[in-house]
């Protein structure tokens, strides 16, 4: 027998798995406590606030480099500067003082709104030494939805870059009026023309005393005393695609579950291969999660921290002193040239930019990927496979989760998740999963699709200022309603759909996820979104928005509907195709925005339902 026909081991069953290394005296050690009124599995060991975690990683790492970004506008996007850990730390302190003295205390609000810059974090690390609270402002919304997110949250000071300062410079009065304090930028403004007055600072050169830094550090004067895990840890707001975005207020705790939540994704990834705790294996999961000694990680930032997943890249980088090359904006050129440039060997974010870097020309074909993680949006079916191609040693990583669980709320890697690419990962040991009937809201057995419910320390404390949206959300066993359709297989969750994209064709659902792993089967098709369109007797039809893929030959609508056609079930069949000249609209975290796509497609497919009445009179 060779060792090709041996049988490989059975891998030990998740639970056993998490038996190995969640253990008393490990990172990942784990306890009960009362949150709500209800007793919840947490991880012990987790950080207890942004304050403790942050002093702590600043000084361990001080001398190694955090960021490299790319010079405040106007500055060229090629004019890069690196920050150290010791270089935020001294700015961030003089921040945390410069807000005391302007009456911020633990517990306040304080709003962080810009693109990825040093500015930013040093922002955010401010408010977090202070056990204040981070209004995370999504800097690509609308002025009306900025106004809107800054009412509802009325934080005591607003920090902005050059652009949403100078937006906010129309409205003071509006803001003054709903008790939102003022407005500083931290960045000039003199290269914008539209503004008004903005105040401007200069993190280096606030005048701060080195008293009043000391007392930032020794946590004397500002109301520290009272923080605790439970305190409120950071406000972010959901993408407000069907409305004016809600505000997810989380607790400290679980804001920063990420922190032991992710590397526990690299002991169950590690142990499933080796099947036992021992000295080699650890050694093997340090490497997996810190890279080889000659060989550190460098991550490219290509999401923004102001969505929930930068903070969970922002995070690792602050517990594992791994450098972040940011980007202003995506852009797939830009990223290549970052990673060859700064030998740029992990990413993580939403799939379609993993897929983007991966198709383009420029990207040479010796560049080495160590580990890559993605989540926030489905993957292709046939990604695994093909991140795996193209790297054969990566480390590769799903994960699901959203605003309001924090990020990550199942997650798994390695051969699981190449044997099982249409999954979104296991539980972890501090969270649960639930499948239940739509309208029941009846538990489903295993492999029955429905409605995914959540539960556990990831969760939000509550949608802020909004009860009755925080009411709806969850019942009264702690259960949050996530708007996904999907199923449980063995344990591992597989994400169908948002129940809002569900294609109902003549009363039967089609997942757009369903459809767009068959297009996306086709070599020439780049990325795919699938939606629905008008049908008179039918209700809905299935149509698809493509984009090819870089090289791909000219291709028309009709062959790529051809091409999906054998592929599925004949529900599922597309009867209209758009293909895109460019890439298909996408927020700022690299989303495809289904309800742009929606709109297009269907104003085409009337168009082309015009014409074939018209061709039908002839």
């Amino acid at each position: 027998m060779s060792a090709d026909d041996e049988p490989k081991p059975v891998p030990l069953p998740i639970a056993e798995i998490d038996k190995l290394y969640c253990t008393p005296g490990s990172l990942w050690e784990l306890e009960t406590v009362n949150i709500k009124g209800r007793p919840t599995t947490v991880w012990k060991n987790s950080p207890k606030s942004f304050r403790s975690f942050f002093l702590a990683k600043l000084d361990e790492y001080a001398d190694k480099p955090l960021l490299n970004c790319a010079a405040p506008e106007p500055a060229p996007v090629s004019e890069r500067v690196t920050y150290l850990f010791a270089d935020v730390k001294k700015e961030a302190v003089s921040v945390a003082a410069w807000l005391v003295a302007h009456g911020v205390r633990t517990g306040d609000k304080v709003a962080v709104i810009g693109y990825n810059t040093a500015s930013w974090i040093i922002a955010f690390t401010a408010i977090g030494l202070l056990g204040a609270v981070p209004v995370v402002v999504n800097a690509a919304v609308q002025p009306d939805s900025m106004l809107h997110c800054l009412k509802l949250t009325q934080p005591k000071i607003i920090l902005a870059d050059a652009i949403s300062s100078s937006t906010l410079s129309f409205v003071t009065d509006k803001l003054k009026a709903a008790g939102v304090g003022p407005v500083f930028s931290w960045q000039n403004v003199d290269h914008l023309k539209k503004k008004k007055h903005v105040d401007v600072i200069d993190f280096k050169n606030l005048g701060t005393s080195a008293q009043a830094e000391d007392a930032v550090i020794k946590g004397t004067g500002f109301g520290v005393e009272n923080l605790g895990p439970e305190s409120d840890g950071i406000i972010f707001f959901t993408s407000g695609t069907t409305g004016y975005p809600k505000a997810v207020l989380s607790s400290q705790r679980a804001s920063l579950h990420s922190i032991v939540s992710g590397t526990a994704g690299f002991m169950r990834m590690g142990l499933r291969a080796a099947g036992q705790m021992a000295p080699h294996v650890v050694d093997m999961i340090k490497e997996l999660i810190f890279g080889p000694k000659d060989d550190p990680p460098v991550t490219l930032m290509a999401v923004p921290f102001f969505h929930v997943t930068g903070l969970s890249i922002v995070l690792k980088a602050f517990e594992d002193g791994i450098m972040m090359v940011t980007m202003r904006k995506w852009d797939v050129e830009e990223a290549v040239r970052l990673m060859t440039t700064y030998k740029i060997n992990s990413m993580t974010g939403v799939p379609a930019i993993l897929l983007a870097v991966m198709q383009s020309p420029n990207l040479p074909k010796d560049h080495v990927l160590l580990g890559t993680s993605y989540g926030g949006a489905p993957a292709p079916e046939r990604m695994a496979a093909d991140v795996k191609a193209r790297w054969p040693d990566i480390h590769c990583f799903t994960a699901w989760g959203m605003t309001e669980t924090n990020a990550a709320h199942t997650v798994f890697g390695g051969n699981d998740y190449i044997e099982n690419p249409a999954g979104a990962g296991f539980a972890l040991p501090v969270t649960e999963v639930r499948i239940v009937d739509i309208e029941t809201k009846q538990p489903l057995p295993d492999g029955k699709k429905g409605l995914i419910l959540a539960r556990g320390m990831t969760l939000m404390k509550e949608y802020y200022n909004d009860a009755a949206a925080t009411a709806k959300s969850f019942d009264k066993d702690g259960w949050f309603d996530t708007g996904d359709a999907g199923y449980l297989k063995d344990g591992i969750l597989y994400v169908a759909d948002r129940i809002k994209d569900i294609i109902i064709r003549g009363g039967e659902n089609i997942s757009s996820e369903e459809v767009e792993n068959a297009v996306f089967l086709d070599d020439r098709v780049g990325e795919a979104a699938a939606v629905a369109v008008p049908h008179d007797i039918l209700g809905e039809e299935v149509a698809v928005a493509v984009s090819l893929r870089p090289g791909a030959p000219k291709t028309t609508a009709e062959e790529i509907r051809q091409a999906a056609h054998g592929r599925l079930r004949s529900h599922a069949r597309p009867v209209f195709v758009v293909v895109y000249d460019d890439l298909l609209p996408r927020n700022h975290n690299g989303k495809i925005i289904k309800t742009e796509v929606k709109k297009t497609v269907q104003e085409l497919y009337k168009e082309h339902k015009k014409g074939e009445k018209a061709k039908a009179k002839l």
